[in-house]
């Protein structure tokens, strides 16, 4: 081997590595229905993965319904059809301290732990600043970790009393501080959000962004491979068992998807399916009392002697 193809694998491997631990953009649904009515489901997508844009038409069917607002299909949460919610505010963390292992709060919301996430969206690379600004186009980021929770406070007042559209805050963090003043702050502000919510009656949906700088995602990827080391070896059967279980999920999921590729939970009816319901039941419903009316009229139709054709049979016989 030349001291060529060394230098060419060795480049190979460092560039496998780099794309590996770049860092992903990580959307947390968030909703608070004092009411009890869901704006927004988790679908049976088994992939959370999306892009900008997809991320962008989930919220503008979820927000800002228009006759041309289409979400992507295959995405993982999608919002309700007939009901929707009274505000909706996104939170975005970004910058070179975003790291979740310095924020508790924000690293559960995107686990998925807390019983208030409805789903999980993961975007690849630094998304952060295009999803922000398709949120909102004059959204202004907040770098003092001093003013993290009036930015917060004021932005959770304006949804609870309910507003139109989507409100936006960005939080910038350069430390590993400012990353834990942060997360602290929206914990104390999901708080807040959650209870001014349900005193005002108003249905409230949070989506979380945070985009992790890139040395934080290598350290996670150096951790992982370290304890992938350090544990048991599986064993074959266990693993085929796995593999088993994957398969099943993987055919279940199938299963639930509809005809254009856009899969949703169960029990969510999707548009094509209420359009074909509504034309078929009111047609045959149309036809059926057409039919009834038709025959009440044959029904009361009175009974009496052809005059004209008794008249000229009667003329023909007596000639």
């Amino acid at each position: 081997m030349t001291m060529k193809t060394i230098l060419s694998l060795g480049l190979a491997a460092m560039a496998t590595m780099a794309t590996m631990a770049s860092a992903d953009t990580q959307i947390a649904v968030i909703e608070f229905s004092p009411n009890g009515k869901q704006t927004v489901h988790r679908s049976t997508s088994p992939s959370n993965t999306s892009t900008p844009a997809g991320v962008a038409s989930f919220w503008n069917v979820m927000h800002r319904r228009t006759k041309r607002s289409v979400q992507h299909a295959g995405m993982s949460v999608v919002p309700d059809m007939f009901h929707k919610a009274d505000a909706g505010i996104v939170v975005g963390i970004r910058g070179n301290g975003a790291d979740l292992a310095a924020m508790p709060t924000a690293g559960a919301l995107l686990g998925g732990s807390s019983e208030d996430v409805v789903g999980t969206i993961r975007v690849a690379g630094q998304a952060g600043r295009e999803l922000l600004s398709r949120a909102s186009k004059g959204i202004e980021s907040v770098s003092d970790k001093e003013a993290y929770g009036e930015a917060l406070s004021s932005t959770a007042e304006k949804a609870a009393r309910g507003l139109e559209g989507l409100e936006a805050v960005s939080l910038d963090v350069e430390s590993a501080a400012a990353a834990a003043e942060a997360d602290a702050q929206l914990g104390r502000m999901l708080e807040a959000l959650k209870k001014q919510a349900a005193r005002n009656g108003k249905s409230v949906v949070v989506h979380l962004v945070v985009e992790e700088e890139e040395g934080a995602a290598r350290r996670k990827l150096q951790a992982d491979s370290s304890a992938a080391d350090s544990s048991e070896s599986e064993t074959p059967r266990r693993r085929l068992q796995e593999d088993e279980n994957n398969g099943e999920n993987q055919n279940n999921n199938n299963n639930n998807n509809n005809g254009n590729g856009q899969s949703y939970a169960y029990g969510y009816k999707s548009m094509v399916e209420i359009q074909n319901f509504n034309v078929i039941f009111w047609t045959a419903l149309g036809l059926v009392a057409l039919v009834f009316m038709v025959l009440s009229y044959f029904a009361s139709m009175p009974l009496m002697p052809d005059t004209l054709l008794f008249g000229e049979t009667a003329k023909m016989m007596s000639d």
